[in-house]
C-alpha cells in the first residue's frame, strides 16, 4: 500500500474538532487532509473542486443536514467514499447513513484509536479494490471484511433484544474507555441488570465488547466491560 494517499475532507461544524481530525488524518500512513469545510455549501463546493477519496462527515451542520450532503454527493455520482463522525444516535440517522453507502460510523466522543482502526481497514478496503485482477466471489467476499457491518435495519438480532436497546447500551460503553460493571451500563442505558447482561453477552459474542474480571478479597470476581 505505500505510496498511495487517500485524499480526504473533513466537514465538521467545530472549528476546533475540524482541525483535530485533520490533523490526525495527516498523521496517519497513506492520509493527506485536502480540505475542511463546516457547511454544506463548503462541502459539495470542495468536493466537486478537489474529487477527495474519502469524507470525514458530521450529520450536524448549520445549514443542512449530514445526511443531505450524502444524497447530494450520491446524485451527483461523486466517486468518494464517506465515513460518518457525529453525536446522532438515532436508529433512523444510522439506517439512513448505511442505505446510502456509507463506510462506517463513529460516534462522538470516541477514542482517535477507533478512527485509526477505521481508516486502517478503508486503506485495506482500497488496496484490495485496486490490486485484484481476477473479480470473482472470492474477492467480493474479501471487500466484505473491510467494511462497516449491515445496516442495523439488516441485522439478525437474537430473540428477546431489540435493536434500540442494543444501541442504548452500546453507548453507554463508547462514552469513554473506563471499565464498567453491569449494574454502573444498565443505569447509563435506563435498563435492568439483566436486560444489561444479556445485551453485554451479545455484544462479546460479537467481539463489539470485551469482558474483565476483578477480583477482590472475598466472594466471586466482578465482571466488568468496555467496547473493543
Amino acid at each position: 500500500m505505500s505510496g498511495v494517499q487517500q485524499r480526504v475532507l473533513v466537514i465538521d461544524d467545530d472549528f476546533m474538532i475540524a482541525n483535530l481530525h485533520g490533523k490526525y488524518i495527516n498523521q496517519q500512513e497513506g492520509y493527506k487532509l485536502i480540505g475542511v469545510a463546516k457547511n454544506f455549501e463548503e462541502t459539495m463546493s470542495l468536493s466537486s473542486e478537489l474529487n477527495p477519496d474519502l469524507l470525514l462527515l458530521d450529520v450536524y451542520l448549520p445549514d443542512r443536514s449530514g445526511l443531505e450532503v450524502l444524497r447530494d454527493i450520491r446524485s451527483r455520482n461523486l466517486p468518494c467514499d464517506v465515513i460518518l463522525i457525529t453525536a446522532a444516535t438515532e436508529i433512523n440517522i444510522i439506517e439512513e447513513a448505511f442505505r446510502l453507502g456509507i463506510f462506517d460510523y463513529l460516534i462522538k466522543p470516541f477514542r482517535l484509536d477507533l478512527l485509526k482502526e477505521t481508516l486502517k481497514k478503508y486503506s485495506q478496503y482500497k488496496f484490495h479494490l485496486l490490486s485484484s485482477s481476477q473479480l470473482d466471489q472470492n474477492f467480493v467476499e474479501g471487500l466484505k471484511k473491510y467494511r462497516a457491518p449491515k445496516s442495523h435495519a439488516e441485522e439478525q438480532m437474537p430473540k428477546g433484544l431489540d435493536l434500540r436497546t442494543l444501541e442504548r447500551v452500546k453507548q453507554s460503553l463508547i462514552q469513554d474507555s473506563q471499565l464498567r460493571s453491569a449494574a454502573q451500563i444498565a443505569q447509563i442505558a435506563g435498563v435492568s441488570r439483566s436486560t444489561a447482561r444479556a445485551y453485554l453477552d451479545y455484544l462479546i459474542e460479537q467481539e463489539i465488547a470485551e469482558e474483565f474480571l476483578q477480583y477482590g478479597t472475598v466472594g466471586r470476581p466482578q465482571r466488568l466491560f468496555r467496547l473493543k
